[in-house]
C-alpha cells in the first residue's frame, strides 16, 4: 500500500474522530449540543454511502429516507410486537433493506439519471402507503410507541454521540478503502463511460446493485439508530422530504469525496437550526444549491473548490514590502 493510499484512507479518520471528540467537549459544557450531534450523526450516516454510490457510480438515489424508514419499522416491530432483542433486530433492519434493493436494483439502474430519482422517489412513497394500510404490523397513522432504548445508551445522549459517531468513522474508512480498490476504479469507469466498463470485463449492472444494496443497507441501519434513540416510529417520521434533503447534502458538501456528505450533512443541520421558519430555509437552500451546481458542480470539499480558495487566498507580490498595507481575504 502506497503512502497517498494509506493517507486518503487515514486523513478522513483522523477529520471525524476530531469533530467527533470536538462535539462531545461542547456538548459537556452544553448538553443540547448532543442533539445537534447526533442529528448530523444520522444524517452523515444517510449520506456517506449515497455519496459513494451517486459521486462514484454516477447513479442518483431518492430512497435512503424510505429505506432508512424500513429498518426503523422492522425493528420497531420485532422488538414491540415479538418481544426481540434490538441487537437481535439488528441484522434484520440492515439485512431487509439491502436485499429488497438489491432484488429491485437490476432494472431500476438501467434508468437514466433523472428517471432513476423519479422512480426512487416514487418507491418511497409507496413504502409510505404500506406503513399506513398495515395497521396490525405498523400502528398505521399512529405508528408504533415504546419502542425500547438500546442498552448501551439508555438515555444517555453522550453514548449515543459516540454510538452514531462511531458508525460514522466505519463507514467513511470503508468509504475510503473502496474507492481505492480495484473494484472502486471499475466503479469510476462504470460512471464515465458504462460501455467502455463492460467492454473491459466489468459486471456493471452487479456492482452498481451491490453498491445500491450497500447503500440500503446502510440507511437501515440508520433507521435502526433512530427508531431506538426516539422511541417513536410513524409513517411519517422518516418522510420523503428526508430523502431529498440528504440528496442536497451530498450535491452541497461534495459527492466525490468522502468528507463531502459529512461536511453537506453539517452545514444543514447547523442552518436548520440557526435559520427561521420552513420557507425562509427552503430560500435560502434553494440559492445555494443554485450556487453550487453553476460554479463547483462537485461540491464544497472539490478540487475546483480548493484551487479557488488558493487563489483568494494568494498575497500580492507587488504589495509584499508596501508599508501600511494589510493583505486579507477579498
Amino acid at each position: 500500500m502506497t503512502r497517498s493510499v494509506r493517507l486518503s484512507r487515514i486523513s478522513p479518520v483522523l477529520i471525524i474522530i476530531s469533530i467527533a471528540i470536538t462535539l462531545a467537549i461542547a456538548g459537556q459544557v452544553k448538553p443540547s449540543i448532543y442533539a445537534t450531534s447526533i442529528t448530523i450523526g444520522f444524517f452523515s450516516l444517510l449520506a456517506l454511502p449515497l455519496g459513494l454510490l451517486y459521486g462514484q457510480g454516477g447513479a442518483i438515489s431518492l430512497a435512503q429516507g424510505g429505506f432508512a424508514a424500513v429498518g426503523a419499522f422492522t425493528t420497531a416491530i420485532l422488538t414491540v410486537k415479538f418481544g426481540w432483542s434490538p441487537f437481535a433486530s439488528l441484522v434484520v433492519s440492515g439485512g431487509l433493506p439491502a436485499i429488497l434493493a438489491f432484488v429491485i436494483a437490476r432494472p431500476l439502474l438501467r434508468l437514466p439519471e433523472l428517471s432513476l430519482a423519479l422512480v426512487t422517489i416514487s418507491l418511497v412513497m409507496i413504502f409510505k402507503v404500506v406503513f399506513e394500510r398495515a395497521e396490525r404490523l405498523t400502528g398505521g397513522y399512529d405508528g408504533i410507541t415504546g419502542i425500547a432504548p438500546l442498552p448501551i445508551i439508555g438515555v444517555e445522549r453522550s453514548y449515543a454521540h459516540w454510538t452514531i459517531w462511531t458508525a460514522v468513522l466505519v463507514v467513511a474508512y470503508c468509504y475510503a478503502s473502496y474507492v481505492e480498490s480495484g473494484r472502486g476504479r471499475a466503479l469510476n469507469a462504470i460512471r464515465v463511460d458504462r460501455l467502455l466498463a463492460e467492454s473491459t470485463g466489468t459486471n456493471v449492472a452487479f456492482e452498481l446493485s451491490s453498491l445500491f444494496s450497500l447503500s440500503a443497507g446502510i440507511a437501515g441501519l440508520a433507521g435502526w439508530f433512530y427508531a431506538h434513540y426516539i422511541g417513536f416510529m410513524a409513517p411519517d417520521s422518516l418522510d420523503p422530504t428526508l430523502s431529498a434533503n440528504i440528496l442536497f447534502m451530498v450535491v452541497l458538501g461534495g459527492r466525490k469525496s468522502v468528507l463531502g456528505p459529512i461536511v453537506g450533512a453539517s452545514l444543514f443541520t447547523l442552518a436548520s437550526d440557526l435559520l427561521p421558519g420552513t420557507v425562509t430555509q427552503g430560500m435560502i437552500f434553494g440559492s445555494l444549491l443554485i450556487v453550487i451546481l453553476v460554479f463547483f458542480p462537485d461540491g464544497i470539499v472539490s478540487p475546483g473548490m480548493m484551487r479557488w480558495a488558493r487563489r483568494r487566498t494568494t498575497t500580492i507580490p507587488e504589495a509584499k514590502n508596501t508599508p501600511g498595507v494589510r493583505l486579507e481575504r477579498a
